[in-house]
């Protein structure tokens, strides 16, 4: 199975919040385990960076995003791939970016909690960390 997993799920398992630590970090097990193949787009990466070095330092943003990359490969952006996001009718460029380069990579699902992106129309079917858990097991 190959999933691509939206900035939300990877921050949500990154950050104490017990509402989405807990199934996000078992998505990423789920990943470094090589249960399934994990993928994160190259512009997810930045927002991810982002976060993350203004919650922990630059350093430590580093560390951890090559922790991640130990078991995440990354979807590389080419022109075509901002353009065809433009092209969507997802509304946010970002999510709609991910869903392009999920659709490269032929996933069979882009895992996120973003209810917004969940309920637009897209060729690669969305799925909440915790419902990809239960059709895993």
């Amino acid at each position: 199975m190959r999933i691509v997993l939206d900035n939300d799920v990877i921050i949500g398992a990154l950050y104490p919040n017990p509402e989405f630590e807990a199934a996000a970090q078992e998505v990423l097990r789920l990943a470094a385990a090589k249960k399934m193949d994990g993928f994160v787009s190259a512009n997810s990466l930045t927002d991810i960076f982002y976060v993350l070095r203004r919650e922990h330092g630059a350093d430590k943003a580093k560390s951890i995003i090559r922790k991640l990359l130990l078991f995440l490969d990354i979807i590389g952006t080419e022109p075509a791939d901002c353009v065809a996001a433009l092209e969507k009718e997802v509304s946010d460029f970002e999510d709609a970016l991910v869903e392009v380069c999920a659709r490269k990579i032929n996933a069979d699902y882009i895992v996120s909690r973003d209810e917004k992106f969940i309920r637009a129309a897209t060729e690669v079917e969305l799925i909440k960390p915790a419902d990809l858990i239960a059709q895993f097991k």
